[in-house]
């Protein structure tokens, strides 16, 4: 590298760093380097944060140490940004025609963990970012087959959302919404994957609880079923703190 380009080099990780540097202080971006990989999972697909409940857990999750900053998220939205390895993150969201646009690159040092960025910005006017619209209700979800699974054809999907008061026992759940899928199959040394939506019209209470069921039917008979990230127990959702974006991973019927 000639010395002017090492000199431009250096100019631009400094104005980048000062930049930063300005933004945590004024309290509007955070940033950080964590060892353990498996945490960068628990960043928003999306891209985005628009509720205090996912900002409580991912704050809590990667700066535990640290004290919760307040976002009022009835006005502001903390735009995610994460890179593998520990590097530092350069990530710049522009807002235009009510759509705020950011791409997120960052530094190239090799090794574990990942870098992280959250940049705090207005609501005011946003309509999706990234193409995303940040007022979607409902449960988001995405469900995915593994490869590993056996080939399938003629079967139906069906995911369900339920609502169910947690202080009566003795009270069925009530189907609230429902996502069908006809003549649904699979092909085994492929990844199958659906994007879904159920609950979309739904204004969800808090003093109640829901979860979602992932069933693939044949004749009547379950013959597969989706689990949250592929780990067995109730997909509760939306309220209580839990989520409203998920991924469900099938697996057979034992």
């Amino acid at each position: 590298m000639s010395v002017f380009r090492l000199l431009v080099a250096i100019c631009l990780t400094a104005v980048l760093s000062v930049s930063l540097f300005a933004a945590e202080e004024a309290g509007d971006a955070w940033s950080g380097k964590l060892q353990d990989a498996a945490l960068r999972e628990l960043a928003p697909k999306a891209g985005f944060i628009a509720d205090a409940e996912t900002w409580k857990m991912l704050w809590t999750a990667w700066r535990p140490d640290e004290e919760l900053p307040a976002v009022d998220f009835a006005k502001e939205l903390v735009m995610v940004g994460t890179v593998p390895g520990p590097n530092l993150v350069i990530m710049r969201p522009v807002v235009e025609e009510g759509n705020v646009k950011f791409v997120v690159g960052g530094t190239k040092i090799g090794g574990p963990g990942f870098g992280y960025k959250l940049v705090k910005i207005a609501r005011e006017g946003i309509e999706t970012v990234n193409g995303k619209p940040i007022a979607a209700k409902g449960v988001q979800g995405k469900l995915v087959i593994p490869k590993t699974v056996g080939s399938f054809a003629g079967h139906t999907l069906e995911i369900k959302l339920f609502e169910f008061d947690p202080f009566l026992a003795d009270v069925s759940a009530k189907l609230v919404d429902q996502f069908d899928a006809k003549e649904f199959g699979h092909t085994a040394g492929e990844t199958t994957e659906l994007e879904f939506t159920v609950g979309g019209k739904l204004e969800p209470r808090q003093d109640r609880s829901y979860y979602i069921t992932v069933f693939v039917l044949k004749d009547g008979q379950r013959t597969h079923m989706g689990e949250l990230d592929g780990k067995p127990g109730l997909c509760k959702v939306l309220t209580e703190g839990n989520p409203s974006e998920v991924k469900m991973i099938v697996r057979a019927v034992r």
